[in-house]
């Protein structure tokens, strides 16, 4: 996906880069969580940004690389409803989908300027309003070392996941950070619903992991295991320590 880079830090230029769109896969407890699906359309999506998709770049693809099949998947969480992040959920149907309340309510009404990200179906016949779980509360454990923390900014009810690992705790953040300069300056991402909160996002999930996995990363590899970018702690900051 190519996309300009530039409006997520304050003063840069227009950049236009080509992004991955990722979705993160986590294995423990018996279960296999998949947080995002990811584009399915790019015709439709490059109306917004120009996009490519090449057959094994589909969920389906990478998932049948990697040995498995949508019905094996046991849990979604999906960060946000954007289209480049849930638009698969549908070739899903098995699982358990955890989205935040607040990102349900503003999907089906939401602002102008991000109506055209939510312009696709996540439910139908085959997945229902009764397979989405739909999370009031902040710090929401989906199983144990999985667990939900509201993140808003980039939209109302974004989440994030934290993520127990030999590593540390890995944040999936989603969308609250597009870039490591959001991360460090701290500054909101380009496409945002509140700047204030999207920066008091970002300070949430720097004091609550070690590791980010950014859903637009061009530096993660496919298929990556370990060694995600480590987040510097926040000045003053006892360290994992104190969570």
């Amino acid at each position: 996906m190519d996309f300009d880079m530039g409006p997520s830090v304050p003063g840069r230029e227009p950049n236009i880069q080509s992004i991955p769109v990722w979705a993160a896969v986590v294995e423990g407890n018996g279960s296999l969580i998949l947080v995002d699906t990811g584009i399915k359309d790019a015709v439709r999506h490059s109306r917004l940004a120009p996009t490519t998709l090449d057959p094994e770049e589909t969920l389906k693809g990478r998932m049948a690389t990697l040995g498995w099949k949508p019905s094996d998947v046991d849990v979604v969480v999906n960060t946000h409803l954007h289209c480049d992040h849930a638009e698969n959920n549908r070739d899903v149907p098995g699982a358990q989908f955890f989205v935040s309340r607040t990102e349900w309510e503003y999907a089906l009404a939401p602002d102008t300027a991000q109506a055209a990200l939510y312009d696709f179906d996540w439910t139908g016949t085959e997945l229902s309003f009764l397979n989405y779980t739909l999370i009031d509360v902040d710090h929401y454990d989906v199983l144990p070392g999985v667990r939900l923390i509201q993140t808003p900014g980039h939209t109302p009810g974004h989440q994030s996941v934290l993520v127990n690992t030999a590593e540390g705790v890995l944040c999936v953040v989603g969308d609250a950070a597009g870039s490591m300069e959001n991360l460090m300056a701290p500054s909101p991402p380009g496409i945002n619903s509140s700047s204030s909160e999207a920066i008091q996002s970002i300070h949430k999930i720097r004091r609550y992991c070690d590791r980010v996995f950014m859903s637009h990363d061009p530096n993660i590899d496919e298929f990556q295991e370990h060694g995600f970018p480590i987040v510097p702690p926040l000045s003053g900051w006892a360290g994992p320590a104190g969570r």
